[in-house]
């Protein structure tokens, strides 16, 4: 090789042997003078600017450059061979096509043989896919973490033999330990002696089964304390069906445990690796099958590095896992045999700590115009962090998605115009409504406008300051049944902080609202029947002790409609009853207030459920209280008439009761309503599902009921 003049430095290797060993490489190479001005570029630089070769040594790559990438790129390069050292560039460049692609180069100073510095030559290869890949999956990332970080309920995740393996803050701040204490416990560590056998059993029959179950019990807590929790279970499985860990949702109902409680599930987000690729070369002499390495290509397999830099297609080979070492003999030997370039992804096995890697590598046969032989030239590109980022995408999505169906909470994704852009099964089995017609519909759409105006307060609220906001909200199913939701949402931000879109977790609180509602009522209720006590005690005690009765017969009547009166108590109070007789609850509801004699009962046995017959026993002891105080009663000629029947109206079975009283004092309307006949107009009514009229006739008060068939009633 002759010395270089100026302008006409030599290229790095042999000039004919570097060109075929450049332009097989599906990479970018260049190589630039001291003046920045380009003396040789490859096949896949002109490739990717789609111009003639002296069109390409002439062009200035700095007008390709993304905008965003321009001002970082140009001042890293600058510095870079200022510094006369190798140094990386990334960024976005536009190719001839007018995509923007992302490149990854390395450039590295060149010098003469006298160690002069006479320019750079560089590499550039397209990392678009991984980039791409890792963004996506910071994106879903970032749309997990906004599920989790909103979630106020206490998350954890046991193996099949109950060993902690994840949990939340909120899981920690409710069993009172620490994450690392946890991690080293079994979920019946923490469980109170009274509770782990029953929690044991349904436990293993979920493991056994796969059924999900929801159960209260206590934790003992790390400096004893107690705490009580409603853990939602189910359990978790990989795409393909098989179960590998079982979740619960654990909410503090210490203080309220008759009442449900908001439910969040939360998983910890998952970390990915960055695209990493590093180039490696290699040649072989398809007749000795023998050929040169680069120094790096040697590392990449974990192989000792050799003094003459020479290796064999053998010593590859042995290195490529057995799973795909047939398929990469295969591709090189076509390759070998026919001329046709290849380009295979497989796992390698690193000779020097036995570590599993895989490589992309590219590979084509150099046919000389004249009688030499042929020779193949490959390079070869680590792409294990890919790989692993795609692997760990596709499982973050799989179990983000077996989350997402599985919850038993509300998951609801929205833009930021209020359109619904996902819904879990859980949402689509509560309004039952198709998921295409959820997707895509407004928020609005089911809800009344008042209940509309509470969450876009709520939106605006979380646009000026961030955060989340939780609300109690009524929504409407689509057979228009009222449903009564505990919303918590949070707004999700692209990497500058513009919110881009709205997560909410929702439950469905309308049982536990409707438990208030009557608890409240009962509450009242008991309320006004301690005062109302001495009063029918009293009216009792005057019906039975008339002048002229004979004393213990009296005493005897006395006692017997003070135990009546208790019975009726009783059932205002007592739990867990089964199926009882309509005609049972009216006549004990009675009994207390007169002679049988003064009642005149007249209807079926009908059998109603416990929640009905405390509202009609109630509202049936109600109006006796009052005819005993002020209506037909309280006069010995005066009497009560109670019927009921079952009708059939419109093809559908009703309820008709009637109490109307008569020989009693003339009936005044009164001028407001106490508290009993708004408890029996209102209580009874909303317990029927029907109407409930009370008419102060002048001759005797009349209270009417027409509804549906009580629930229970045949």
């Amino acid at each position: 090789m002759t010395e270089a003049g100026p302008g006409h430095e030599p290229l790095p290797v042999g000039e004919d042997e570097f060109r075929m060993i450049a332009d097989s490489a599906p990479v970018a190479v260049w190589v630039t003078r001291l003046d920045r001005t380009r003396s040789f570029v490859n096949r896949a630089y002109v490739e990717f600017l789609n111009v003639s070769y002296d069109e390409a040594l002439r062009f200035d790559w700095r007008t390709i450059i993304h905008p965003d990438d321009a001002a970082q790129i140009l001042q890293q390069s600058i510095a870079g061979e200022a510094r006369l050292e190798t140094f990386d560039l990334e960024g976005r460049y536009r190719n001839f096509k007018g995509e923007w692609r992302w490149l990854h180069s390395t450039s590295s100073p060149r010098r003469d043989a006298q160690g002069r510095h006479i320019g750079f030559i560089g590499v550039a290869h397209d990392v678009t896919e991984a980039k791409e890949a890792e963004l996506s999956l910071r994106e879903r990332e970032a749309q997990l973490s906004a599920f989790i970080s909103q979630s106020t309920a206490g998350f954890s995740q046991v193996d099949m033999e109950g060993r902690f393996t994840l949990v939340n803050d909120r899981f920690c701040e409710i069993a009172g330990w620490s994450r690392e204490e946890l991690m080293g416990m079994r979920m019946l560590d923490i469980t109170h002696p009274d509770d782990r056998g029953t929690n044991a059993q349904l436990f293993e029959r979920t493991v056994r089964e796969g059924t999900p179950y929801a159960h209260e019990k206590r934790y003992v807590r790390k400096n004893g304390g107690v705490v009580w929790v409603n853990n939602s279970v189910s359990v978790i499985r990989r795409p393909e069906g098989e179960p590998f860990g079982v979740l619960a949702v654990t909410l503090d109902v210490t203080g309220r445990r008759a009442a449900e409680a908001r439910l969040r599930k939360s998983e910890e987000s998952l970390r990915l690796a960055t695209e990493s690729a590093g180039m490696a070369s290699w040649e072989l002499d398809l007749e000795t099958m023998q050929g040169e390495w680069s120094p790096n290509r040697f590392d990449l397999l974990g192989m000792e590095r050799r003094a003459d830099s020479r290796a064999g297609f053998d010593a590859w080979l042995e290195r490529v896992h057995p799973e795909d070492r047939e398929m990469v003999r295969s591709a090189a030997q076509r390759c070998f045999r026919t001329g046709t370039p290849y380009t295979i992804e497989y796992r390698v096995l690193r000779a020097d700590n036995g570590e599993e890697r895989w490589l992309q590598s590219h590979g084509s046969r150099i046919d000389y115009e004249d009688k030499r032989p042929s020779r193949f030239v490959g390079v070869s590109f680590d792409i294990t962090d890919r790989k692993r980022a795609e692997a760990e995408l596709r499982e973050s999505e799989a179990r983000f998605r077996t989350i997402f169906e599985q919850a038993n909470d509300f998951l609801i994704t929205t833009t930021l115009d209020q359109k619904i852009t996902s819904v879990n099964p859980a949402v689509i089995e509560a309004l039952g409504y198709a998921e295409e017609e959820l997707i895509g519909a407004s928020i609005g759409d089911f809800m009344d406008p008042d209940q509309l105006a509470i969450a876009l307060e709520a939106f605006d609220q979380k646009m000026r300051e961030g955060g989340s906001t939780r609300l109690t909200i009524a929504v409407r199913a689509r057979d228009g049944r009222p449903l009564i939701w505990e919303i918590n949402s949070q707004l999700t931000t692209d990497t500058e902080g513009k919110p881009t879109a709205l997560h909410a977790i929702g439950r469905d609180m309308t049982e536990a609202k409707r438990a208030e509602t009557h608890l409240r009522l009962l509450v009242d209720e008991l309320n006004h029947r301690v005062k109302n006590m001495l009063a029918i005690v009293q009216g009792v005690a005057q019906q039975s002790f008339k002048p002229g009765a004979d004393p213990t017969a009296a005493r005897a009547a006395f006692e017997g409609r003070l135990a009546a009166l208790s019975e009726a108590h009783n059932l205002l109070t007592r739990e867990h009853w089964g199926a009882v007789s309509m005609a049972q609850i009216i006549g004990d509801a009675v009994a207390p207030h007169g002679d049988a004699a003064r009642f005149e009962l007249d209807g079926p046995d009908l059998p109603i459920l416990p929640k009905t017959a405390i509202t009609l026993a109630l509202a049936i002891h109600e109006l006796a209280t009052n005819a005993v105080k002020h209506g037909a009663l309280s006069q010995p000629e005066g009497r009560v008439a109670i019927r009921w029947a079952r009708v059939e109206r419109d093809h559908a079975a009703r309820l008709s009761l009637v109490w109307e009283e008569r020989g009693g004092p003339r009936v005044e309307v009164p001028a407001r309503r106490g508290f009993g006949t708004r408890m029996i107009e209102r209580g009874l009514a909303a317990e029927f599902g029907g109407t409930v009229e009370i008419d102060f006739r002048p001759e005797g008060l009349v209270c009417t009921v027409e509804a549906p068939l009580p629930e229970g009633a045949e």
